[in-house]
């Protein structure tokens, strides 16, 4: 009710599972920049940990419910190798920061879960893409679905590299 077409989902579980991701996401993106603070971080360390107990299990929600609905009936069929992947890294680095958390591994801890959050990031940073610099993509590809998937891709791998590539030369 009330939304576009694409989006209307027709059983129970679907509806669910749409509601779900939207609020997880909504969750996520509110959290975050709580998480990331370092003054919360360093003086409530407390907050901190209850946050991100909150920002894990809200990312399993969105990820799941991506996996089990989303992806799956995507209206961008040329995207949906990227949003795979994007998906599969927010899997891989919000279970490693998991692990290094939990194996005081500070500094991973850190960068695994900002890295989670860029593939998060990716799935409202692509709309605005797509409204702004899809005539570029269209110049520098063969055809509309190459130019959709390359954009997409550009979204959430060029900010990683970027941060990993200066993680890596800092170290």
């Amino acid at each position: 009710m009330g939304l576009p077409d694409f989006l209307n989902r027709n059983s129970l579980t679907e509806k669910a599972c749409f509601i779900g991701h939207i609020l997880s996401g909504i969750v996520v993106y509110t959290v975050a920049p709580f998480q990331f603070s370092t003054s919360v971080r360093l003086r409530e360390p407390n907050k901190h940990r209850m946050l991100g107990k909150v920002y894990i299990f809200s990312s399993l929600v969105c990820i799941l419910t991506l996996y089990a609905n989303i992806l799956p009936n995507s209206i961008c069929e040329s995207c949906q190798p990227s949003q795979y992947m994007a998906t599969s890294l927010w899997l891989i680095f919000i279970l490693l920061g998991l692990w290094s958390i939990l194996n005081k591994k500070m500094e991973l801890h850190r960068r695994f879960m900002m890295s989670g959050f860029i593939c998060a990031a990716y799935f409202v940073t692509v709309r605005l893409v797509s409204y702004t610099l899809m005539g570029f993509f269209d110049l520098i590809t063969p055809n509309e679905h190459a130019s959709f998937l390359v954009s997409d891709i550009f979204v959430w791998l060029l900010p990683l590299l970027i941060f990993w590539s200066i993680w890596l030369r800092n170290k």
